[in-house]
């Protein structure tokens, strides 16, 4: 059971219970506005309407130049779109034993997606991003793929050198990479604000939202207490671009969406799509409490005024496992959104399908669209 309960002017926090019929204090964080009103037009309903395409399944992904030439598993991939080309980025496992990943890259034609040639085809790949720093030693997780400043980038989960550490802060981090003259650079290690500094042992499902010269952080930290929190930050200028491997904290930490009290999470999915000026269309995963099952819902966030804040959310979950190679795999009962992209009245989305394959998917734009605006909570 959760209980939200107002802690002070313009901040909330929750308190959980253990079980050991214990109280467990939550992190305090003020809310965006709509944050709160949107999530209670939230309701346990689902209804699905994303159209399957297809799977790449791992056996059918080479890596070029490396001697594992296929991995064990493919899953959770973004990409970015540049024409009629799709460029993938799936996270890969090439062995189980401390579960490491990298991210390839690989290039699909959109037409192979869109028909029934992404069940056919091999596709050939390349090591992209691979673990190399303390930040991430023991593995590149989970890439969000995009456009920064004018360059392609990349905000990935790193697990940290202190990663197998129990107990222990700082175990995940987000790290952003971009890519200069072909070559995939690490540039940014982002930090959560003084305020959450010590509290945090993991980050992730972390990706940046740059509009007017504004940097909006997107990131989901998880507390020594393993509550987890869907958070917006700010900061300013990122550093230069002849820097590597720059620590930047965020200036302030906010509460974008509670998970609802049948969710034991929720996360942050796609990067954005822009869909007015200043109005954004983001994915999000949220994970049931019973059968902690990964479905998929929608939100509309609004950066008119410099400050995040929420319009609407989906009231319902539009994605739920159904196919076999979604309810079936490394994480059973899991679609896991890490990239979309408008082609015309679609939204192609490319998603981790049991933790184990690379799914694509269409959902209608106009509809979704319709959806949220109907549920706008301002």
């Amino acid at each position: 059971m959760i209980i939200i309960a107002e802690a002070a002017v313009g901040e909330y926090s929750w308190v959980s219970w253990g079980s050991d019929g214990m109280e467990k204090s939550r992190l305090k964080l003020e809310p965006v506005p709509g944050a709160i009103e949107a999530s209670k037009t939230r309701r346990f309903e689902v209804r699905d309407i994303a159209k399957r395409l297809g799977v790449i399944s791992p056996e059918r992904l080479f890596i070029n130049g490396f001697p594992v030439s296929r991995p064990i598993a493919a899953f959770n991939a973004s990409f970015r779109l540049e024409g009629d080309k799709v460029i993938l980025y799936p996270r890969i496992i090439v062995g189980y034993y401390k579960y490491v990943s990298a991210i390839v890259e690989t290039v699909i034609p959109v037409s192979d997606i869109l028909s029934d040639q992404v069940n056919l085809d091999y596709y050939s790949s390349s090591l992209a991003i691979t673990p190399s720093t303390e930040y991430d030693l023991w593995g590149a997780e989970d890439p969000r793929a995009y456009t920064l400043i004018g360059l392609p980038a990349i905000t990935y989960t790193g697990r940290t050198i202190s990663y197998f550490e129990k107990g222990g802060t700082d175990r995940t981090l987000p790290i952003t990479a971009l890519q200069r003259n072909g070559e995939w650079i690490k540039w940014i290690i982002h930090r959560p604000s003084s305020k959450l500094e010590g509290r945090i042992t993991n980050d992730k499902n972390a990706f940046i939202l740059e509009d007017s010269g504004q940097f909006y952080f997107m990131h989901r930290p998880q507390d020594r207490n393993e509550e987890y929190y869907l958070v917006i930050g700010k900061f300013n200028e990122p550093p230069s671009l002849d820097q590597e491997l720059v620590e930047v904290r965020t200036l302030e930490d906010k509460l974008a969406l509670p998970h609802a009290e049948f969710e034991e999470k929720v996360g942050w999915g796609s990067p954005p799509i822009e869909v007015r000026p200043h109005e954004y269309l983001i994915l999000l995963h949220g994970v049931g409490r019973k059968l902690q099952a990964y479905r998929v819902f929608a939100l509309l966030l609004s950066t008119k005024a410099g400050e995040p804040e929420v319009l609407s959310v989906t009231p319902y979950y539009v994605m739920e496992p159904r196919e076999p190679y979604e309810v079936y795999g490394d994480r059973p009962y899991t679609v896991f959104p890490c990239g979309a992209a408008r082609i015309d009245d679609e939204i192609l989305v490319s998603y981790g399908a049991a933790d184990y394959m690379i799914g694509f998917a269409t959902i209608s734009y106009s509809e979704l669209l319709m959806i949220l605006d109907k549920n706008r909570v301002g």
